[in-house]
């Protein structure tokens, strides 16, 4: 599961997610996009884990620069594969 938080209030499957960014960025309408975490902290508890963090972003949108930033919050599972994402949820700042 994969949630937006906010007015917008939005979930999606994973597909739903990652297809508009696909069209986003391989469109050439979002150039020059960066995330970084400027805080986070990580909690583990045997095969279950949850972080949440604190990011910036900035880039070029339909030719005009913006920034932003949020908070995220991610949950995962130890898996015998690994360790995979069971749920994902974010809040842009206004």
């Amino acid at each position: 599961m994969i949630v937006k938080t906010g007015p917008d209030f939005t979930a999606y499957t994973v597909d739903e997610f990652i297809e508009p960014r696909q069209r986003l960025l391989g469109g050439g309408r979002l150039v020059e996009f960066s995330e970084w975490e400027t805080s986070e902290r990580t909690d583990i508890a045997g095969d279950i884990a949850s972080r949440f963090g604190e990011y910036r972003t900035s880039g070029i949108l339909d030719g005009k620069a913006f920034e932003g930033g949020g908070s995220k919050s991610i949950q995962f599972v130890r898996t015998p594969e690994g360790w995979r994402i069971a749920a994902f949820a974010w809040h842009d700042q206004p």
